[in-house]
């Protein structure tokens, strides 16, 4: 009998349920403690409760701590994923043999993810979008406030890793259990881009989801699109530790050094998938000589590769 839709959408999107359910407990739970700890600071004549006063001091707290809530939801949710990516690895119509990649290709995705930050970066504050842009500038807020090496942890290795699991490990892969390659690819990115709840945001992180789909595919394994992502990350981060000062204002600046990274992480995707290709092996094929292929156009008996 075949899934219907709604069964697969909902198979789809649980590791994302899972990540944003496990941030919002972590959430209450840190509101509640804090609360259980400063609630007599906001008693008014020893007896009454200023409420008020209250819910926005809890909300700044959770503000300033959002980071580091992210965090850790995120580090526990990483375990809860790997137990899905393992158990639906069983369930694959095929796998990928990234043992056929040689080692010195590997060392492409470091320049990747740095130029493809950098692109972002350039083109996404030319003009008054995203200095206009409120969602946006909160986000920044609640991303870069908190003491540097939370941020180093939580952004620059934690959160990628986490979200690599939920987006190219099981959502990409399991859309490609019910697809080919370029819907997959455009679905886990476009999940991804939603995900971060505003337009700035959501543009590059569709973009930059579509190169970790595309790395993940190429590579054969879920290490690609974890350093392409971290290096994106970390770059970013040094971004906004060197602050407004130091960041190019002007369009034509702002447009030269996006043009330039775009060409240079045009240049880098060129050569991978000129020289990357990992072996795909079907698991229905009867004929193990037969079920390892580069090809991606091949058909099988379970739908498109």
């Amino acid at each position: 009998m075949e899934e219907s839709w709604g069964r697969r959408i909902l198979h789809l999107i649980t590791p994302l349920i899972v990540y944003q359910g496990m941030t919002i407990l972590i959430e209450i739970a840190a509101a509640v403690l804090w609360a259980a700890r400063h609630q007599t600071d906001f008693l008014v004549d020893t007896d009454k409760l200023d409420q008020g006063k209250m819910m926005q001091a809890m909300s700044d707290f959770t503000v300033n701590y959002s980071l580091l809530i992210q965090g850790i939801a995120a580090l526990i949710s990483i375990f809860i994923l790997l137990h899905m990516y393992r158990r639906d690895f069983s369930s694959r119509r095929f796998v990928f043999d990234s043992r056929s990649v040689a080692g010195p290709l590997w060392l492409l995705l470091i320049p990747t993810g740095i130029a493809s930050s950098l692109c972002g970066n350039f083109y996404l504050n030319i003009g008054s979008l995203a200095q206009n842009s409120e969602s946006f500038a909160q986000a920044e807020k609640m991303l870069f406030s908190g003491p540097f090496v939370i941020q180093l942890i939580c952004i620059g290795f934690i959160i990628p890793v986490c979200e690599e699991f939920v987006f190219r490990g099981i959502i990409y892969m399991r859309m490609r259990q019910y697809s080919g390659v370029n819907m997959s690819i455009v679905f886990s990115a476009l999940i991804f881009g939603l995900m971060h709840g505003n337009l700035i945001q959501g543009i590059y992180a569709f973009l930059l989801g579509v190169l970790l789909a595309y790395t993940f595919e190429k590579y054969g394994s879920l290490a690609a699109p974890v350093i392409i992502h971290i290096c994106a990350n970390l770059t970013a981060l040094a971004i906004s530790m060197a602050g407004e000062k130091n960041f190019p204002s002007e369009t034509s600046a702002l447009l030269t050094g996006g043009t330039i990274a775009f060409v240079i992480a045009l240049i880098l995707v060129f050569i991978i998938d000129r020289n990357v290709d990992a072996e795909r092996i079907y698991l229905d094929d009867p004929d193990p000589a037969g079920s390892r292929t580069n090809d991606g156009n091949q058909e099988n008996e379970r739908g498109r590769y």
